[in-house]
Order: structure tokens, then sequence, then C-alpha cells
């Protein structure tokens, strides 16, 4: 059982290498930090968005309209409609993670090597 899920980090070690050595952006890699961040409070089942963003298989057929809107800063919006969570100038995408999102639309929408589950800290 060690022996596998050593050999299973290892692959997806060298995989998730590899994506960063060929410089490609990468949804899992990427674009899902980004979306975690900026985007799944309204891109998810139950909230405002029309679609969910919460994987690759969902997001994929969006990519360039992402692409669009983000370049455009439409998203994320900034409104006072009592619906939507208010933001501020301050708030949406930094001009960083646009070029990235860019860069993930514009270089295939690669999906990459998803990520290790996450442990939440203990409280």
């Amino acid at each position: 059982m060690f022996r596998w899920l050593a050999a299973s980090v290892l692959f997806a070690a060298s995989a998730m290498a590899a994506d960063v050595a060929d410089g490609r952006v990468t949804y899992n890699g990427d674009v899902l930090p980004i979306f975690e961040k900026n985007c799944m409070g309204c891109h998810r089942p139950g909230q405002i968005a029309p679609m969910s963003f919460l994987n690759y298989e969902t997001t994929r057929p969006w990519a360039a309209q992402i692409k669009a809107v983000v370049s455009a800063k439409k998203m994320p919006p900034a409104v006072t409609n009592p619906h939507y969570i208010m933001l501020t100038k301050d708030d949406g995408l930094t001009q960083a993670e646009i070029d990235t999102i860019v860069k993930w639309v514009d270089g295939g929408a690669a999906e990459g090597t998803a990520q290790p589950a996450r442990k939440k800290p203990a409280k």
C-alpha cells in the first residue's frame, strides 16, 4: 500500500513538474487557485452565476468567454445589486491573475495534473 501511495505521489509530482517546466498554464495548477479565491463564491451550484467553475469539466466549455470577461474586467462584477456580494474597486482579479487566465485559454485551456486534496487545518 505504501509503495503504491509513494509511487502515486511521485508520479503526480513529476507530472506537475513537467507542466511547470513546459511553462504551461493549466487549470489545476494555475487557474483553479484563482477561481477558488475569486470566483467560486458565485460560480457554483445553487448560487447566482449561471455556470459552475468547481472543476475542469464544467469550466473548460466556458474558457473563451472567461477570457473575454476577465480581460474586459467585467468579472468579477462590482455591482450594487443586493443579490450579489458587494465588491469594491479594489476587489477582483489582479493583472497577474488575468494574465494567467488569458495564457491558460490561449495555450489551449489544458487541464493539468489534479492537485492532491488539501487537508483543512484542525481547529
